[in-house]
């Protein structure tokens, strides 16, 4: 998942690598900026080296220090937090996740970013206020500033459907559309995968966005979170059919096997082997699918334009407003611990100014935040999928962002994985969610039963 309108923006912290900043050998200041990088994914590498030329040269006597987490998400997650845990060891700047955002204000890790950002103009005149909800805090502050947005549709192969005999372009009115298709790439096309999606703990958050809350955002009134009542939702028939749609394309062998459900690198596999070999069907997955396919890629893919297709998941039974996508994303973030508060968000200013943005957004396939990126010719001039993805913020939700969502997410991961291995039928997955829920909350008051 990248990734996280929306639905994946970037977050970076910088932290002190030695209670709050760092002296070089030479006396000046170091900033220490944490990160992720994958093999398959050097963009966002790339955007922070191009970054750390440029505030060095503006900045004499501060010096950048990238520091690369290895690994997936989960990966970098995990890291992130075992160095958080002191101001020693925090960096100065890091790389975040926005759905994390808010158990790291309540764990005072960040720093708020509003008394800086009020003298930015940027952030007055580029970044659309829809984008600026990403990473607020329960308190109403800002605790990052975007490097990228992100929506959520289907992705399909046209040669596999044009041999399946399936229409193209493809518009899916409703689930049963989706699973008809995919039951005929099997039938048709042996050796096909017909239908990807994210359903293991592997894949973590992507497992919940992509996947789970795609479905259960499509139902009627689904939700995990009840505005209304400030409540969480303890399962109900809308969590059932979420399921009940994953344990379908399992059970009826619609999905990858059972392995490549468990590889941490599916979404390598289906993106950079399975489209372009035309091994499989249709893809469950966010916008920045594109840059898997684009010269900036590891494995670049000059035929996707005229062999791709992609339209909007539908809703479960075609209810309106007939689509559903997810947003979320990643942003700059400034550690709470840092002693160099000024110099660090003049690194999330350089990181995120339209040159670094635009370097992210036409290499990664990620939606831009900025107003300006997003109206640049260059922009969209690779990328026919662009405008597509960037109108589902139309039918687009956003995940309820409160502290304990990320253990909320852990239990939905729980209930995908017992269903996509056939443990537990989708009602005994989603009464075993519902069990476990109050106590991830704080108590059956902050629940409500359907």
């Amino acid at each position: 998942m990248r990734r996280t309108l929306a639905g994946s923006l970037l977050l970076l912290t910088a932290v002190t690598g030695c209670g709050g900043t760092s002296q070089t050998t030479s006396g000046g200041k170091e900033l220490e900026v944490l990160y992720k990088v994958e093999p398959t994914w050097p963009h966002l590498e790339k955007m922070l080296t191009d970054a750390k030329k440029q505030y060095e040269t503006a900045h004499p006597g501060v010096t950048i220090k990238l520091t690369a987490v290895q690994g997936n998400n989960e990966a970098y997650y995990t890291k992130l937090a075992l160095l958080n845990r002191s101001p020693d060891s925090a960096p100065d700047l890091y790389y975040h996740d926005t759905f994390q955002v808010n158990a790291d204000v309540a764990a005072g890790k960040l720093a708020p970013l509003d008394d800086y950002l009020t003298k930015w103009n940027d952030w007055n005149t580029q970044f659309p206020d829809s984008v600026k909800e990403a990473a607020k805090g329960g308190d109403g502050k800002i605790y990052g500033v975007p490097i990228s947005t992100d929506t959520r549709g289907l992705w399909y192969q046209k040669d596999v459907f044009a041999k399946a005999g399936l229409p193209v372009p493809w518009e899916p009115k409703t689930w049963n559309d989706v699973l008809t298709a995919a039951r005929t790439i099997k039938q048709k096309l042996p050796g096909v995968v017909p239908f990807s999606m994210y359903s293991t703990k592997i894949h973590g958050e992507a497992s919940t966005m992509q996947g789970f809350e795609m479905l259960l955002y499509g139902t009627a009134g689904g939700t995990l979170y009840d505005d209304a009542q400030k409540k969480w939702v303890a399962g109900g028939k809308n969590f059932t059919d979420a399921l009940t749609f994953v344990n379908t394309v399992y059970r009826e062998e619609l999905a990858p096997k059972q392995a490549d459900a468990h590889n941490p690198k599916l979404g390598d596999k289906v993106n950079l082997e399975w489209f372009p070999a035309g091994k499989v069907g249709i893809s469950l997955d966010g916008a920045w699918s594109a840059g898997a396919w684009k010269p900036t890629s590891t494995k670049p893919w000059p035929q996707w334009k005229d062999k791709m297709g992609w339209t909007a998941m539908p809703t479960q039974n075609g209810e309106a407003p007939g689509a559903v996508s997810m947003s979320g994303g990643w942003v700059m973030a400034m550690s709470s611990y840092t002693k160099l508060k000024q110099e660090a968000f003049d690194f999330i200013t350089t990181a995120t100014n339209k040159q670094n943005s635009m370097t992210y957004a036409v290499g990664s396939g990620d939606l831009a935040p900025r107003k300006d990126v997003a109206a640049d010719p260059a922009y969209s001039a690779d990328n026919p999928s662009v405008k597509f993805f960037t109108d589902l913020a139309a039918v687009t939700h956003y995940r309820p962002a409160f502290e304990v969502y990320p253990k909320v997410s852990a239990q939905v991961q729980e209930a995908m994985e017992a269903v996509t291995t056939g443990a537990r039928s989708p009602e005994e997955a989603t009464a075993a969610y519902a069990k476990a829920l109050p106590a991830v909350v704080g108590g059956a008051d902050k629940v409500l039963a359907r």
